[in-house]
């Protein structure tokens, strides 16, 4: 995986240890109590694997462990305690896991994955390990290393590029979803894979099923809230991944069942092997489920979704697949959110030359009854914007009804009622006769109502109205019935049944969707101020952008807020911000102290930094590191500082962390300080929109590997990506359809550049992505353009709304070089680009190698 990879995974991971909440630590758990469940330090394991909790560096000694040890490495668990990690894996092994630990010290919430082989009897058995932080310890968890985990890779890429291909050519998310539950019980082999989505109130839903034919269907199916609690939820939020290999376990217990070193239970939040909620295993129970899987679907940090996997036996999923399985949650994450996207830019798209139809009889200087005819010449185009069965359309004077609507008279005292209820000239609702009384009388005709005002006193108006829909809910059980108890009537339980349940709803319409509630805005605008197309789109634009600048000044703009090292920001030479951290580093009283201070007038005259604000060349670069001397409040300090050009308040500015350099740091200290430079400077060379690195990133790793090629004879190579038409297709599908389309090819880029430490892959601007290629030569790096060429044709991108059966293409320039053959690294760039040039010459959708 990818640093860019990872990078994206802990920003849509909560990989925090869930420690908030009440619990009910010494009260038996029922499902009347359930959200209070202690899941995350329940103090049991599933047995297929071991635990070993470890204190840190440098003694690495055994704190606790699972009670199954001796099963697992031979080794009863109270002879494991308080040992040395090198007693019972050696040096070599135990230096392997130092190494990893160092790693989960400086990225605590990240799973560090390993495979450890261990001499238990005489005989040698492999393991594969996973290594995580929690509270100040090291959790190792090791599972027994099954037959297939060393399998090739190869099957498993052609199966994601088959994957990724099916789901590009799925029409809608619904046929997406479909698919990839197909294709995920096709990997997994379980006997049912379910999407399931969440609503507001966390209800869920089956939106897609794959299963054995003797299965009963659950498609379609909704599950109450209390089925998942949300402390449950909150612990899909931090692992892509969670398997029960066998739902008939005996959980194995922690020995001791408290840590030595404080008291208090092991949090396995990060846990692969945590031992399950009773709760769950009986509700699985209750469905005849043997073995699950669950991958989480996550946007923005939030859970909204599930792929649940059910098996009727018990079923072990390899570490290989897991892993599959770990990225698969994220893309498909990403993927059916985009599809959603895509799908509502659609239909906004049709809505969109519906609603300029209905503008356009308003704009220019019609007389009331010529506006009135041709409503009534385009009332077809009038209902099909909000997909109403009638509409009322009042205006100067005139009020004409269209479709299945209410009389005049009702509509008149509904517009009346609607004005007092509305908010910036609209309202809407789906269950008018549970909010208008008097809509009982005609609810088969108006359940449903939209209501916009013309005119700022809404003398003029349109309203929409749907018919009632009569809806059947299906559910898992009935959700009343979500519990069931005992015979003593002393225990609540799960429910038993899953058999479907209908539910039937009346006094409502089908609901008014974000993409008609979207219009509305726009049209008022239209209506009201005759706004051409051209300045709605030049605003969109705009719009985009600034957000583009918004979502980057929000991520540093968090760092600064919650770091505690001193930050500073210039701008125009000011200081315009300053932390607590950076007063109490010069001895001011407040950080309102250091505001509005000139940087120059602080700086020594003769310092490098002071010639480059004045020539302006530090606003053109990132400066890290450098000494200078300050005089702030009558002292002098020498500060280390690291700085960086940002946007701040829609200024370009200096962003600086700074510390003392004679002051002595604690080691907590300066890893603090050296992780906040990192952060700053990974945001300003990441791309906001694919999260991969950017030019900057790309250019200072270029120079890097240049100087490693050359003092090492290594050759380097350079691939320019770029996507043919792009501004074409930006002109088409607007600018969102644009960024969706560049994610799109970003994916593409990932799966087949692969993890390779030596690849650099990053969104060089635009529509054009770069690969840096080190470790290979010239063959594999042209096959490698090849197959990224290939990946995108095959993922089947539409470049036309036709149905022309086009599909976006990308031309390719590359070039190899020994860099002591060049005079520096921008040769073997511009040999790249004359190679890309002469793809776009020679047709594009090319491949083209110097």
């Amino acid at each position: 995986m990818t640093d860019a990879i990872q990078r994206r995974n802990n920003e849509l991971l909560n990989r925090a240890l869930l420690t908030d909440g009440e619990y009910a630590l010494h009260e038996p758990v029922d499902l009347t109590n359930c959200e209070k469940e202690p899941i995350h330090i329940p103090g049991r394991i599933q047995p297929h694997g071991v635990l070993l909790a470890i204190s840190p560096s440098p003694e690495f000694r055994i704190l606790q462990c699972s009670r199954n040890a001796n099963e697992h490495l031979g080794v009863q668990p109270e002879d494991l305690l308080d040992r040395p990690l090198l007693s019972l894996f050696g040096e070599t092994r135990t230096a392997m896991i130092a190494a990893e630990a160092a790693r989960a010290a400086a990225d605590p919430y990240k799973l560090h994955n390993m495979t450890l082989r261990l001499a238990i009897d005489g005989t040698e058995r492999s393991f594969c390990g996973i290594l995580h932080e929690s509270d100040e310890l090291f959790i190792l968890e090791l599972e027994p290393e099954q037959p297939d985990e060393q399998a090739s890779g190869t099957n498993d890429f052609e199966w994601i590029q088959t994957f990724f291909g099916m789901l590009k050519q799925a029409d809608n998310r619904m046929e997406a979803s479909q698919i990839a539950a197909e294709q995920i019980k096709l990997m997994l082999g379980y006997d049912r894979v379910m999407i399931y989505e969440f609503d507001a109130a966390w209800n869920g839903k089956v939106i897609a099923e794959a299963k054995e034919s003797h299965m009963e269907p659950f498609l379609g199916h909704h599950y109450p809230a209390s089925d998942i609690p949300k402390q449950a939820r909150a612990l899909y939020l931090r692992n892509w991944l969670r398997t029960i290999v066998d739902v008939h376990y005996e959980p194995v217990e922690l020995v001791p069942a408290l840590r030595p070193d404080n008291g208090q239970p092991l949090n396995l939040s990060l846990s692969a092997l945590r031992s399950v909620s009773p709760m769950h295993i009986e509700y699985l129970h209750n469905m005849g489920v043997g073995a699950t899987v669950t991958i989480s679907l996550i946007h923005n940090n939030e859970l909204w979704g599930l792929i649940t996997c059910h098996h009727e036996t018990k079923k072990y999923v390899p570490h290989r697949i897991r892993n599959l399985c770990n990225f698969l949650g994220e893309f498909f994450s990403r993927e059916l959110y985009q599809r959603q996207q895509l799908d509502n830019y659609e239909t906004e798209l049709r809505l969109k030359s519906l609603s300029t139809r209905i503008a356009s009889i308003f704009i220019g200087e019609p007389t009331p009854a010529r506006i009135m005819e041709q409503l009534e010449q385009e009332q077809s185009a009038l209902l099909a914007l909000m997909r109403a069965s009638g509409a009322a359309v009042s205006f100067h004077n005139h009020l004409a009804l269209y479709g299945d609507s209410p009389s005049a008279q009702q509509v008149i005292e509904l517009a009346a009622w609607a004005k007092e209820q509305s908010i910036d000239h609209a309202y809407h609702t789906s269950t008018l006769p549970l909010e208008f009384a008097p809509a009982a009388g005609y609810k088969a005709t108006a359940s449903g109502m939209l209501y916009l005002a013309l005119s700022g006193g809404h003398k003029d108006f349109i309203l929409w109205f749907r018919q009632e829909v009569v809806q059947t809910v299906e559910w898992a059980g009935d959700p009343a019935k979500a519990v069931t108890q005992a015979d003593n009537g002393m225990r609540i339980s799960p429910r038993k049944s899953f058999e479907k349940w209908l539910q039937t709803v009346d006094s409502s319409s089908a609901p008014w969707l974000d993409t008609e509630l979207r219009l509305l805005p726009e049209l008022k605008s239209i209506i009201f101020k005759r706004t051409q197309t051209q300045l709605r789109q030049a605003e969109e634009l705009a719009e985009q952008h600034l957000q583009a600048v918004r979502d980057n000044e929000k991520r540093y703009l968090q760092l600064m807020e919650y770091s505690p090292v001193a930050f500073f920001a210039v701008t125009d030479g000011k200081i315009v911000y300053a932390n607590q951290q950076a007063a109490d580093l010069v001895k001011a009283a407040q950080a309102e102290d250091l505001i509005g201070h000139r940087v120059l007038s602080l700086l020594r005259k003769e310092s490098q930094l002071a010639a480059q604000m004045k020539d302006g060349s530090l606003n053109r670069t990132l400066v890290s590191t450098v000494k200078m001397t300050v005089d702030c409040f009558g002292a002098e300090y020498l500060l280390e500082t690291s700085m960086a050009q940002v946007i701040y308040n829609g200024k370009p500015s200096i962003l600086a962390i700074a510390r003392q350099v004679e002051q002595k740091q604690g080691a907590d200290e300066d890893a603090v300080y050296r992780d906040t430079a990192r952060q700053l400077q990974s945001i300003i060379e990441t791309d906001a929109l694919t999260e991969m690195p950017n030019r900057r990133f790309f250019e200072n790793r270029l120079l890097q590997a240049w100087d490693f090629g050359r003092n090492n004879g290594q050759a380097l190579s350079v691939l320019i990506i770029d996507i043919d038409g792009f501004k074409a297709y930006n002109a088409l599908f607007g600018l969102q359809g644009g960024d969706t389309c560049i994610q799109w090819i970003a994916d593409v880029l990932r799966a087949c550049a692969g993890s390779d430490e030596e690849t650099v892959i990053a969104r060089y601007e635009g529509g054009t992505f770069t690969v840096l290629v080190g470790g290979r030569d010239r063959d594999q790096t042209a096959a490698l353009a090849e197959q990224i060429r290939q990946g995108v044709l095959g993922m089947q991108i539409p470049r036309s709304q036709d149905g022309s059966g086009a599909y976006v293409t990308v031309s390719i320039g590359g070039a190899t070089a020994l860099p002591a053959a060049l005079s520096g690294p921008a040769d073997l760039f511009h040999a790249a680009q004359k190679s890309l040039r002469s793809a776009k010459f020679g047709g594009r959708n090319l491949v083209v190698y110097a």
